[in-house]
């Protein structure tokens, strides 16, 4: 099948609010931030797959909302976190945080260029997003800082 990689953009609010909602992940305040998200859709226009980033203070950023259609493989996955990062420079964000709770995607996101992060930088907590993806158990936190 094809997919078209593309920035998400105001006319796509709803559906992707849909597409969040259905994969019961945070979808608050996305009508704020819709032009930081990415998405991949099928040859239908259907969303597959998206991956956002919320920009915090500093030239900090906090992906969130990373959800992907089981028709997809790993290599979608890259695809979105390379796309991110071109994002992430057009918007002036430096350090790339998630939060993360499964050790398996941390090995993954490894070879992505994350490492664990140690001590939790104050900005974040600004973010509701951030702060409930903390409740999570076992959840960490991992950061890239672009050159």
């Amino acid at each position: 099948m094809f997919y078209q990689l593309r920035v998400a953009r105001d006319k796509d609010t709803e559906a992707l609010e849909t597409f969040l909602r259905q994969a019961d992940t945070a979808h608050a305040e996305i009508d704020q931030s819709v032009s930081r998200f990415i998405m991949l859709e099928d040859s239908e226009k259907q969303i597959a797959a998206c991956l956002g980033i919320e920009k915090v203070s500093g030239g900090k950023g906090l992906l969130r909302s990373l959800v992907m259609s089981d028709r997809l493989n790993q290599s979608h996955i890259v695809t979105l976190f390379q796309s991110m990062e071109v994002l992430c420079e057009k918007h002036q964000i430096k350090d790339v945080y998630l939060v993360a709770n499964q050790i398996s995607s941390a090995e993954f996101l490894n070879v992505m260029g994350f490492e664990t992060c140690g001590e939790m930088p104050e900005e974040l907590y600004a973010s509701e997003h951030f702060r409930d993806s903390l409740r999570t158990k076992g959840s960490f936190l991992m950061v890239k800082t672009s050159a």
